[in-house]
């Protein structure tokens, strides 16, 4: 096997753990990412910079997902192999994405485990009960080069951050008033979050 480095969540810390779920535990959000070749990847640099370029015949000339599957995705016999070592494990394949460049599937913690050789625990942080993996996951050696990431180990989300807006006037009595000032200091705090 081939450790895949880089998927152990940061606040995945042994202070916050509280043990290893049950081995039946559902994991639905899984996904594999795909790689393409490095004759791929540098035809698919060649294409988005075509794409932008005024002066490029290829300039704005799209591809259909099919087209971009058969040219920048993974060959269908890597799919194929991927999809059956999956289903050989005991994982569902829910989806394969049109690009060839990622498959979703389902299983559980038990098979996570046993696949992948990474036990996935239950963390407590910052009040809020999390699941996570606590080791990087493996990928048998053959799939290694067209396997990159396994997603879906862990439930820690993206928070975007919150502004604390204050009023920039506060009246004699304490109540707070809007200027224009801050209607301004808003949009421009609210746009930087959209």
């Amino acid at each position: 096997p081939v450790t895949l480095k880089g998927h152990v969540h940061p606040k995945a810390q042994p202070q916050y753990d509280q043990g290893a779920v049950d081995a039946g535990f559902a994991m639905e959000g899984l996904s594999l990412v795909l790689a393409p070749s490095a004759a791929q990847q540098a035809a698919l640099d060649g294409y988005l910079a075509a794409l932008q370029d005024p002066g490029s015949p290829g300039y704005r000339h799209w591809l259909t997902p099919q087209q971009f599957a058969d040219r920048f995705g993974v060959s269908a016999s890597d799919l194929n192999q991927i999809a059956g070592w999956l289903r050989a494990q005991g994982f569902a394949i829910r989806t394969v994405a049109p690009s060839r460049n990622w498959v979703a599937f389902s299983g559980t913690a038990g098979q996570v485990r046993q696949t992948f050789r990474t036990e996935i625990h239950r963390f407590q942080v910052d009040g809020v009960l999390h699941f996570a993996n606590t080791a990087d996951p493996s990928v048998p050696a053959a799939l290694s080069g067209v396997i990159t990431a396994v997603r879906g180990l862990h439930d820690f989300g993206f928070r975007p951050p919150q502004p604390h807006l204050s009023p920039g006037y506060t009246a004699g009595s304490g109540n707070h008033y809007v200027a224009p000032a801050d209607l301004a200091a808003i949009d421009r705090k609210s746009t930087r979050l959209n």
